[in-house]
């Protein structure tokens, strides 16, 4: 039977032109398309084949030169439910745009942050073991030169002022007691030394450790690399080293967990030195 295409009417067979729209019927009306997104065409095809997958196989792809652009369309009797799942893809798109802005700018908010904060001070143990030793001479010198002062004035080998007995037994008991207080803080530190020496051979074979891994792992090539695929790589040398160094605190973090904060920085610290300067 003949169709008008422009109505869409049907005829009775022998009637050769629509009384309506004064156009030649049709054997059989050919479905028009209707676009239903425009963009570049990599886009277009990634939306096609999304239609696809979810059952729209009549999306075709054309470039409109009147407007410079590609345009994906289909067939209208499709038209809605494509539109459908074009807003379903848009939104995923939209949700993993935005999960990506929000990493980036907890990235920059840290490196700012960074920025801003003080840097933690490392002080190594065989430095500290040295402290506490020096600590320890020093009390037990106080401590002991009292003790001996006391018993030349008990003994009258040091001439002091007349004082009365009570004053005298005051003076024992009190300077007595302090300077036992200083030799008593001697032994302590004598321990702490000896104590923290031992941790501070263990703390060397872990910066070893760390150092060893960091030089075979984190090379510059890696590191630009790493840049790269983020698309972060600044020309600003202040910005370029926050940005290194972010990346050798993660590595650091991701295989000993158990770095304390401050050596952690001189860690980073030293390993940026190595490699750039």
């Amino acid at each position: 039977m003949p169709w008008c295409p422009v109505c869409k009417n049907e005829y009775k067979k022998g009637i050769l032109r629509c009384a309506d729209c004064n156009v030649e019927l049709v054997e059989q009306l050919t479905e028009e398309t209707k676009a239903i997104y425009f963009g570049e065409l990599e886009k277009l095809e990634t939306i096609n084949g999304f239609l696809k997958e979810n059952g729209i196989e009549s999306g075709k792809i054309s470039f409109e030169q009147e407007e410079q652009v590609y345009e994906l369309a289909v067939l209208e009797s499709e038209h809605k439910k494509a539109a459908r799942i074009l807003g379903v893809f848009l939104k995923e798109e939209s949700k993993k745009a935005g999960s990506h802005m929000e990493d980036e700018n907890e990235e920059q908010a840290d490196t700012e942050q960074k920025k801003q904060e003080p840097a933690a001070v490392f002080v190594d143990k065989k430095y500290r073991a040295e402290e506490y030793k020096t600590s320890a001479y020093t009390l037990f010198f106080i401590g002991v030169l009292g003790i001996v002062f006391l018993i030349c004035v008990a003994f009258g080998l040091l001439p002091v002022f007349h004082l009365g007995t009570t004053t005298k037994i005051m003076m024992y008991v009190v300077l007595g007691a302090l300077f036992l207080v200083f030799l008593g803080f001697g032994i302590y530190s004598m321990k702490a030394y000896k104590k923290i020496l031992a941790e501070s051979q263990e703390e060397e074979d872990r910066i070893k450790k760390v150092e060893e891994y960091l030089n075979k792992t984190l090379t510059k090539e890696v590191i630009h690399a790493s840049l790269a695929e983020k698309e972060t790589e600044s020309e600003n040398p202040e910005d370029k080293y926050f940005e290194v160094t972010a990346i050798i605190e993660a590595e650091m973090k991701k295989a000993f967990s158990d770095l304390d904060e401050a050596l952690l920085e001189k860690l980073t610290e030293d390993h940026y030195t190595r490699l750039y300067e």
